[in-house]
């Protein structure tokens, strides 16, 4: 720690070189929380957009398309099974690549339904498909073109967030939470810096 000398007394004072720990405490969650909440918000606000311009396609970020279950048609009872409430992310992938056992999401005239490939037919060059909790197999064919994604993974009991993010209070916390997020951090990194101009 430096000394500066005050003209009036000509007593040496201490000068504050750096932050306190509580200072960059602070500063640390803060700039921490911008950059989490940045990516967030532009997300929301693709989803959001897309999703009102378009209410019969499926939004996608990047390739990803998230869905909320609303059915037990997966459920088999097992942990790892897709369960109704469920937030579910498949990524856009070649259709040819795809084989039997691989878990796709397609579109059902205006529905998004998320089975499991159970057959494929060369000749009519579509896959046969089922819940896993199902019975029976589904009766119509998925034709390639509808398949919006492969199945990648889940979060348990997170749908509810999606159909929440599409209602008008949905749609103004999705975007207003992170916007006002980021104000606060903006309004911590002044007040921080001011509080550093007066101790100087």
């Amino acid at each position: 720690m430096s000394k500066s000398v005050n003209l009036t007394t000509g007593k040496a004072k201490p000068v504050k070189e750096s932050k306190s720990i509580s200072q960059r405490i602070v500063s640390t969650i803060a700039g921490i929380s911008c950059i989490i909440l940045l990516p967030l918000l532009l997300i929301n606000l693709v989803i959001i957009v897309k999703g009102s311009l378009s209410p019969n396609e499926i939004p996608t970020v990047f390739g990803y398309a998230p869905m909320a279950v609303i059915t037990d048609s997966m459920n088999t009872g097992e942990d790892e099974s897709i369960k109704a409430g469920d937030l579910v992310i498949t990524k856009k992938t070649d259709a040819d690549k795809l084989k039997v056992g691989d878990i796709i999401m397609f579109k059902n005239n205006r529905s998004a339904i998320i089975h499991r490939i159970a057959d494929y037919d060369s000749k009519s060059n579509t896959f046969t498909t089922k819940g896993d909790a199902n019975n029976t197999e589904d009766l119509d064919p998925v034709q390639k073109e509808n398949i919006i994604g492969k199945y990648v993974g889940r979060v348990p009991k997170a749908g509810e967030i999606i159909l929440f993010s599409k209602t008008p209070l949905g749609m103004l916390i999705c975007i207003g939470l992170p916007l006002l997020l980021l104000l606060g951090y903006d309004f911590v990194a002044k007040h921080s810096r001011r509080h550093e101009d007066k101790i100087a």
